[in-house]
């Protein structure tokens, strides 16, 4: 097989900073920006951060296609205190995503264990994951539907997802894994790559993948921080009020 190396075209502009205090910084990536530098590429999210923020690292990531919220702890004390939180599982985090598909469930679980797919990886110069029921680990996402659009070739639905755990690519993999995979996704597209297109109509050319919402702990004092970003992709009118009714303290809590 032949190597595909995607060429790197990241979004110009400084970094939207939505959160800030002497411990942390919580910034806001486009999509198309890689969240730390690459092999090949210097230019990410973070390195942009430290031209501002020369202390500043980042306590978890974003896949390159996906837009949303990233953490920054500006000391040690606060880096290390996100690694044992994450490691935990403590800070809720809430994507947005329009999927391919009507999703018939208003709510609920998807829970496959992910391996990374070492030939598919190789190929696309990416962590491509596969559902793996014997060396595969954990991984758990729950979701809420939005909204269902049955009019665009075989429709698509627009969910809020709620990973419990943090593989890679995990939300990419699992929702392709149940037959919705996320519109304008090219690494976990199904056969079905020209119905994915039909539903992909009248949004912009990119991942529908956005992480919206992050509520966290601040290391010092210990209050709850929470932090959104709307998309920059079409959703609904009430979506911020929508995503932020009754917002569960886990994503186990939003099962019927």
């Amino acid at each position: 097989m032949t190597e595909i190396i995607f060429e790197y075209r990241p979004p110009a502009g400084d970094p939207e900073i939505i959160f800030e205090n002497r411990n942390l910084i919580a910034a806001v990536k486009p999509a198309g920006l890689l969240a730390v530098p690459g092999q090949r590429e210097r230019d990410s999210l973070t390195s942009r951060i430290k031209n501002r923020y020369p202390e500043a690292n980042p306590a978890h990531r974003l896949d390159m296609a996906t837009s949303g919220i990233v953490l920054f702890a500006r000391n040690r004390e606060t880096a290390a205190a996100f690694v044992r939180d994450f490691k935990a599982r403590h800070p809720l985090k809430i994507y947005a995503a329009w999927v391919s598909g009507i999703v018939r469930h208003d709510s609920g679980a998807i829970n496959y264990p992910l391996a990374k797919d070492m030939e598919r990886s190789r190929l696309l110069s990416a962590p491509v994951q596969k559902t793996d029921y014997v060396s595969g680990k954990p991984a758990l996402t729950f979701y809420r539907v939005l909204k269902r659009e049955e009019t665009a070739g075989p429709g698509r639905t627009l969910l809020l997802l709620y990973p419990e755990t943090g593989r890679t690519h995990q939300l990419r993999a699992h929702l392709a894994e149940r037959g919705h995979p996320i519109i304008g996704d090219d690494i976990y597209r199904n056969p079905g790559a020209d119905r994915l297109r039909e539903a992909s109509r009248g949004f912009p050319e990119r991942l529908l993948l956005h992480a919206a919402f992050l509520r966290f702990r601040d290391p010092e004092g210990g209050s709850l921080i929470s932090v959104y970003a709307a998309p920059d992709f079409p959703v609904i009118p009430d979506f911020q009020e929508r995503l932020l009714r009754d917002l569960p303290l886990t994503g186990r809590e939003i099962r019927d």
